[in-house]
């Protein structure tokens, strides 16, 4: 990943965006960002890792999940193409049954991870927004990382969703009503 910056000091550090280098305090939403987009790696890695014994095609678009997320930072810091993970996100979820209804998490080991690294990427979305908000981030920029975000997002949830809608009988917790869950 992109390093966040260049030099901390104390309660400050350095951030390239949009091919600036500003000094933001730690605080900032957008140095969270990075922890969170950190996090939400991790957690599509470790489900890929655990899926990809039984189920090698989904492991291999959570493959492409991780790359994507994987460049975001480089996105924000000016020096990666949006287009590039913009790309992986478009085949990690090329042809993937929409979900037609709703899902409880945990229907497979690797869910808890898809649907934690989904959060995780909702999260990053609310802390661009704050970021552009407080004139961290400008305006195009915050955009276009909303709408990456978005896309890897949902595609998580259409895999969580297909993961849950394909599980054993005694293992699905989906349902076409959120009634039917309860």
């Amino acid at each position: 990943m992109p390093s966040a910056g260049g030099s901390c000091i104390g309660l400050e550090t350095e951030a390239l965006i949009a091919g600036r280098l500003v000094k933001l305090p730690k605080h900032s939403p957008v140095i969270e960002f990075y922890g969170v987009l950190e996090e939400a790696e991790a957690l599509i890695a470790r489900a890929r890792v655990q899926l990809e014994p039984r189920n090698p095609g989904l492991a291999e678009r959570l493959y492409k999940l991780q790359r994507a997320v994987r460049l975001l930072p480089g996105v924000l810091a000016g020096s990666v193409d949006p287009r590039e993970p913009l790309r992986f996100i478009e085949e990690a979820g090329e042809g993937l049954e929409q979900p037609s209804g709703w899902s409880l998490t945990g229907c497979t080991p690797e869910d808890p991870d898809i649907v934690l690294a989904m959060t995780r990427l909702r999260t990053g979305d609310r802390l661009v927004a704050r970021a552009y908000s407080e004139g961290v981030i400008p305006r195009d920029m915050a955009q276009l990382l909303s709408v990456l975000l978005e896309r890897a997002s949902y595609t998580l949830y259409t895999i969580h969703w297909s993961l849950c809608a394909k599980a054993p009988a005694s293992q699905k917790l989906t349902a076409r009503s959120i009634l039917e869950l309860a």
